[in-house]
């Protein structure tokens, strides 16, 4: 086990490690999108106005998928990873002044469109870097960067929030802009693709044709829908429970705590399970989490629940990217990197719209429609057609 998380360890080139320290400061600062429900109700707007705004920040995610999917083929990763952050920090900082809810929802939008288009280019960056037998640990070292910041950044945003919402949007701005300056100047574009080859026909040729890759994008769209609830009606409920503000970034923080210690134990001991069985337990267990916080839950509810949650996202998360990762050709990694992000646009477009409203009309039906979701999900990828990649290329490396 040691050797081959050593020779993993070892294949991992400095432009990756690069874009991991600029990962985990940016994720630090992410502090406005968990607290953004509570941002618009407490400026006198409606949990259903919430919800829009929400929504709102999805859609700009769609055009962002597809825009960074592009972008990330035609003219190369780092700019277009540069270009998302520091417009992305700009938008921030302008959502900051924004009062009323249809302003927040169109701020909200662009900030979306231009923040989210930098996933696709990240993606297919670690593809271009890492050979295909250790693309898998290379997911799993980058998801703790990005969970090792989350562990710190919603506590320190809970603190913040009680006292002036405006530091949320001035840090997060910041770590942003951080994160497009390192991209720009320090890491490579990547591969690119011909202009002849980048249009987005082609590639969706391939996807129409691509049955697994189908059925996976089909069940991220029913996940996201769970993954936005679980920050933006669960911070919501937490606080129409009477419960401290504060206490409430901790449970989220609590999300990054687990994956940090848990994410690579837990892969390592379930490494020869099959892949689509994997994602199948982690969607169900993300789903079911949420029936644990019906009716009117104590403070240890909420965090039992989130800890519930957080192991499913470990099942599903630590394999999902490197399965589609094995599904992509090589010349289409930022495009099929973008319509895997399209399905998860959809699904939180989705939970802003419909999911937020059914829960301010009754809460206990939202949970309970997320443990159907989840189920849904996991039916969607085991029965999907075609045969997945062997767990070689897909399983995480023991350490």
């Amino acid at each position: 086990m040691f050797s081959s998380f050593l020779s993993s360890y070892r294949a991992l080139p400095p432009p990756f490690w690069v874009l991991v320290g600029a990962t985990f400061v940016n994720r630090f600062g992410v502090f406005v999108i968990p607290f953004l429900t509570i941002f618009v109700t407490r400026n006198g707007n409606s949990a259903v106005h919430a919800g829009y705004c929400v929504a709102a920040y999805a859609a700009g995610g769609l055009g962002a998928a597809w825009l960074g999917g592009w972008l990330a083929d035609r003219i190369g990763r780092n700019v277009t990873m540069g270009m998302a952050a520091i417009g992305g920090g700009a938008c921030m900082l302008v959502m900051s002044q924004c009062v009323q809810w249809q302003t927040l929802a169109m701020v909200s939008f662009f900030t979306g469109l231009i923040t989210e288009s930098s996933h696709a280019p990240t993606s297919a960056l670690i593809q271009d870097l890492v050979p295909l037998e250790h693309r898998m640990f290379a997911y799993a070292v980058q998801r703790f960067a990005v969970n090792l910041g989350w562990s710190f950044g919603p506590a320190v945003a809970g603190f913040l929030a009680e006292r002036s919402f405006f530091w949320l949007f001035a840090v997060d701005g910041a770590t942003s802009m951080f994160f497009g300056v390192m991209a720009l100047r320090w890491l490579p574009p990547g591969n690119r693709t011909e202009r002849s080859l980048a249009g987005w026909g082609r590639a969706w040729r391939s996807i129409r044709a691509n049955r697994p890759f189908l059925a996976l994008a089909g069940s991220c769209i029913l996940v996201s829908w769970l993954f936005r609830q679980a920050f933006s009606a669960f911070p919501l409920h937490f606080e129409r429970s009477g419960l401290p503000m504060h206490w409430c970034g901790v449970a989220l923080a609590l999300n990054g705590v687990i994956v940090c210690l848990l994410e690579i134990p837990l892969a390592a001991v379930t490494r020869g399970w099959p892949v689509r069985i994997m994602l199948a337990l982690g969607y169900v267990t993300m789903g079911g989490s949420f029936l644990l916080i019906t009716g009117a839950p104590a403070m240890p509810a909420f965090f039992v629940m989130i800890s519930i949650f957080t192991v499913g996202e470990i099942m599903a998360f630590s394999r999902q990217q490197a399965y589609a990762a094995s599904l992509a050709p090589d010349d289409m990694r930022g495009r099929y990197a973008g319509f895997l992000g399209f399905g998860w646009g959809t699904g939180a477009v989705l939970s802003g719209l419909c999911g937020m409203a059914l829960f301010d009309a009754d809460p206990t039906l939202a949970w309970m429609t997320n443990a159907g979701l989840g189920l849904a999900a996991a039916v969607l990828v085991v029965y999907g057609t075609g045969r997945a990649p062997s767990p070689a290329v897909v399983e995480q490396p023991a350490g």
